[in-house]
């Protein structure tokens, strides 16, 4: 039976009581329990809060907040690598702490899960102020940084922008603070005031070696693998040609697996653990790290991070691997920290540019110790801290 809307609203509004309380003038008994919000889900048993940033362009920006505070400042925001990278390959270097700290990881923007339309931009100045509007709307004066690779630039960046808004910098793995590539950065008039040829020549030839072994141990794990003949294991860049490796290595999946053993060699010590390797070639935007590294003005600002670094007060913790192709030795990360005011560096030696998969337990020790540090103003080393860092004004 068709019902018009004058018997329609008499319905409505006794719902509209029920759900009140107040149908046939009965009243509800209030819940004697308190009401308690849902928790959190749990990603490898750590809580993680994920959200949407749209920052004043209209880009809008994933987030992801792993763990709980323990204490008030014990909030670490997270800049991944890059550029165009994004963040979960760092989950595994913070899990371990995240019943100690919470930190918050985003993906910057143009990168896997943070995408940009016109007419907004991908450009360094607005990487800069994405990380200042998270910092506002996570309610923070000031924020801890911990960041990893490339995204050392941006923390640097954010530091001469934003000076006052930084409570201290973890800088993992990180790229120095001068123009990316740049053979002779201005920070070595201050550092290493008789730096030469010869000097140039030896981390020239240091970094040749390590392409050669990077080669090497591909190859050599490969075949042990079966993806490649066992012979070319034994191969040398001017013989590889010779084993037709496009000839063998012919599926998706085995062209997959070489890659990442490739990939893992270049960022690990080891790279035997390739299978552990997260994310990769669909996971980095070319376009957008190509945009920031054409920008001019991070160009720019590339030639002022170290002058934003040296005249930081704040705590500053490097945590580099000895064999970390961004400064291999490390050579020049123990000499910069020697001029910032309050710096350290931890060496983790056998270990690369991932250093927690290569040595997970003491660069977790190591982490802890910089997050002290950061957060509540002690530092101890772990491995083998730099002598003289930190130091008195």
């Amino acid at each position: 039976m068709a019902h018009g809307p004058s018997s329609f609203l008499p319905v409505l509004f006794a719902f509209v009581l029920a759900l009140s309380g107040c149908v046939a003038g009965r009243s509800v008994a209030p819940d004697s329990g308190a009401v308690r919000p849902s928790p959190l889900p749990l990603e490898a048993g750590v809580p993680v809060r994920q959200w949407y940033m749209k920052t004043t362009d209209d880009v809008v920006h994933f987030v992801a907040e792993n763990g709980t505070e323990s204490s008030p400042g014990n909030v670490v925001v997270v800049i991944h690598g890059g550029w165009g990278a994004e963040h979960s390959y760092l989950l595994p270097a913070i899990r371990p702490l995240a019943g100690e700290y919470r930190f918050v990881l985003y993906d910057q923007r143009g990168s896997l899960r943070s995408p940009v339309k016109p007419p907004a931009k991908i450009t360094y100045n607005a990487l800069v102020e994405d990380l200042d509007q998270l910092r506002q709307r996570l309610g923070l004066e000031k924020i801890t940084i911990m960041a990893h690779s490339m995204g050392n630039h941006l923390a640097y960046g954010y530091l001469r922008a934003h000076p006052d808004r930084v409570a201290g910098l973890i800088l993992v793995g990180p790229t120095v603070p001068g123009p990316f590539g740049d053979e002779r950065p201005a920070f070595l008039a201050d550092i290493w005031p008789d730096f030469g040829d010869r000097d140039a020549a030896a981390i020239a030839a240091r970094q040749a070696e390590y392409d050669k072994s990077v080669f090497t141990r591909t190859l050599r794990i490969a075949a042990d693998e079966g993806l490649i003949p066992f012979e070319a294991g034994s191969a040398t860049p001017e013989t590889v040609k010779s084993f037709g490796l496009k000839n063998v290595i012919t599926t998706d999946q085995e062209q997959t697996d070489w890659w990442r053993i490739q990939f893992t060699c270049v960022n690990t010590y080891n790279g035997r653990n390739w299978r552990q390797m997260l994310g990769g070639q669909v996971f980095y935007s070319v376009d957008a790290g190509q945009a920031v590294l054409e920008d001019p003005d991070y160009q720019a600002a590339t030639r002022e991070f170290w002058s934003a670094l040296r005249s930081f007060r704040g705590p500053v913790r490097v945590i580099i691997g000895t064999h970390d192709y961004v400064d291999l030795g490390p050579t020049m990360w123990p000499k910069l920290v020697e001029h910032v005011r309050d710096a350290a560096i931890d060496t983790i030696p056998s270990s690369g540019h991932a250093i927690w998969m290569d040595e997970p337990e003491v660069f977790t020790r190591s982490l802890r110790s910089a997050l002290a540090a950061t957060t509540t103003g002690t530092w101890a080393g772990v491995a083998s801290a730099t002598p003289g860092g930190p130091r008195s004004p």
